[in-house]
């Protein structure tokens, strides 16, 4: 064979191992649709062919008149407990998010593979009002893994590009049939004093502990909401149901012993009414520095009284799926913030921690 042709046959070869290589080393885009992205955390999920968007809450209840919803819409749009799910076996995988409407305080995220937690990803002020690209590797070279990408707390976050390289795909996930767990409540358990940090959450710790699926309906500033108790209605049916409210409706709202549990028997009721066969561990008032109301002068330990009391009837009533938790027995001053010393009431990070354990020990001895 004549040299040149030998050279035009090696430079041939070479030309298609590069173009394999840049084939190898490019991003592909994936429609954010595909329906192989899992979406838990949010009973509420709209595909569009540039957007994946996603809601802890109804339109009903985010509309609802303050009366009846009793809580701040803005604030409840925010994605505390969501995550994303999907398997792939692309060698690096980039994701794009931009804010939507609702509450910012910045967007912390956490990245799992294969169940075990590989990195995190913070972007504060500026940095959390334009695109935030998430980009990491999969460790398990050359195989399908099962990435889950925890949201921010305090951020709507929207996915609107998903890239993966090696010319890889998204595959087919079976459903997430594990137990259902929703934690109901005000900003304790939306996840203040965590950052904007959704797995920081002690409902987020919890369901990992009990190897649950989950959805945080709690909000920021939220009383006792009948319109997140006729929401439980469109809920999955849930195997797990904590409820941890009373806060504001003590500190700020100005309820009287009376009327908080007139509103929190009637919650309860709808609450029931919707999942029958949810165990409900109802918390009292946890640890706060706050010596009584500010409004009202009502000590916090009467409302603990009256939640146990009313629980009790419930009780002998025959709901023996309802369970009393004393929140102040299980948290103190160690849950509470030590970087904001006028905060009365949320944990820091290592108090939602230890707050998980000790209900996660009264759920699962």
């Amino acid at each position: 064979m004549p040299i040149r042709a030998i050279i035009l046959l090696v430079l041939s070869s070479l030309l298609l191992s590069c173009s394999s290589v840049i084939a190898q080393l490019a991003y592909k885009s994936i429609d954010v649709s595909n329906e192989n992205i899992q979406v838990l955390g949010a009973n509420y999920v709209f595909r569009e062919d540039s957007k994946l968007s996603y809601s802890r809450f109804s339109e009903a209840a985010l509309n609802a008149p303050m009366s009846e919803a009793m809580f701040n819409a803005y604030k409840a749009r925010t994605n505390s407990g969501i995550r994303l799910r999907f398997l792939s076996a692309s060698s690096k995988i980039r994701l794009t998010f931009v804010p939507d409407y609702g509450q910012n305080r910045g967007s912390e995220f956490a990245v799992l593979q294969n169940d075990v937690q590989k990195q995190t990803f913070a972007f504060k002020g500026e940095k959390s009002k334009g695109e935030m690209v998430l980009e990491f590797e999969n460790k398990s070279e050359g195989k399908a893994s099962l990435f889950e990408i925890v949201l921010p707390s305090f951020a709507n976050v929207s996915l609107v590009k998903m890239e993966l390289r090696d010319n890889a795909e998204i595959l087919e996930l079976p459903m997430d049939e594990r137990p259902i767990y929703l934690a109901i409540g005000n900003s304790i358990t939306h996840g203040v004093g965590q950052g904007a940090a959704s797995y920081l959450t002690y409902p987020y710790l919890l369901a990992q502990k009990l190897n649950c699926d989950y959805y945080n309906l709690a909000v920021g500033g939220a009383k006792i909401s009948p319109a997140i108790a006729k929401m439980c209605a469109e809920m999955p049916q849930a195997d797990l149901i904590t409820i941890l409210i009373g806060y504001n409706d003590w500190m700020s709202n100005g309820k009287t012993v009376l009327e908080y549990v007139s509103a929190y028997k009637a919650y309860l009721k709808e609450i029931r009414k919707h999942q029958p066969n949810a165990k409900i561990y109802c918390i009292t008032l946890t640890h706060t520095r706050a010596p009584h109301s500010e409004t009202t002068g009502i000590k916090p330990n009467e409302y603990r009284d009256a939640l146990s009391q009313l629980v009790g009837e419930f009780q002998q009533d025959g709901d023996e799926l309802l369970y009393l938790v004393k929140g102040d027995e299980i948290s103190s001053e160690a849950n509470l913030r030590a970087d904001v010393l006028k905060d009365k009431v949320h944990f820091g990070i290592e108090g939602a921690a230890l707050f998980a354990e000790e209900l996660y020990q009264i759920i699962n001895p």
